[in-house]
């Protein structure tokens, strides 16, 4: 997939939280250019990680103290490499890349408090780790989706707003019976990058 000139390898779980965010998007009343922009641009939040060696992504245990700090640095290329990138997708995608790992209470990567970041990061942030939790990784197992849900419902306010947490536990309840990506998209429990 190639947007807007970017030539970009994206993994399905890309795409899904890509399709997740212009959903939550619309469901939050931006219109519809908006949401494809924010689409758009949280498909490029991991884009980083080509920088970060495959052995720490894929590694079955527990990162050791400088594995994590490796895989901290996928945020800082990930903007990096989308410096130039035109146009509002441009710094939609710089500020995903960068601010995904943030959390609504501070505690983030980088401490940024949700009043410092666009909304646009607050939704590719929860429709990355809802993603991230229903799909399975050399380390874990994908969680069901009802699972992933009830977490994000235990993290509204720590690391989601509440509101938007809310908001998204709706959206994703009214797809298929609350299995959006369950009996859907099987590929997604098989991995990704």
């Amino acid at each position: 997939m190639m947007r807007r000139g970017l030539p970009v390898p994206y993994s399905n779980e890309d795409l899904k939280v890509a399709e997740l965010a212009e959903a939550l998007a619309l469901a939050c009343g931006t219109g519809t250019a908006t949401a494809s922009l924010i689409g758009e641009a949280a498909a490029l939040h991991d884009v980083g990680k080509f920088r970060v060696s495959s052995h720490i992504l894929n590694k079955p245990g527990k990162l050791s103290p400088c594995e994590h700090k490796a895989i901290k640095t996928h945020t800082i290329w990930g903007a990096n490499m989308l410096i130039g990138f035109p146009g509002a997708v441009g710094i939609m995608a710089r500020d995903i890349a960068l601010y995904h790992h943030e959390k609504f209470d501070g505690t983030g990567y980088w401490g940024k408090r949700t009043n410092e970041l666009p909304f646009y990061v607050h939704i590719a942030t929860i429709c990355d780790v809802y993603v991230a939790l229903i799909s399975s990784r050399p380390y874990k197992r994908g969680w069901a989706s009802n699972e992933a849900l009830d977490y994000i419902k235990t993290q509204a306010g720590k690391h989601f707003s509440p509101v938007l947490a809310h908001m998204f536990i709706k959206l994703m309840r009214e797809q298929n019976g609350g299995g959006y990506f369950g009996p859907t998209w099987p590929e997604v429990r098989g991995g990704g990058l």
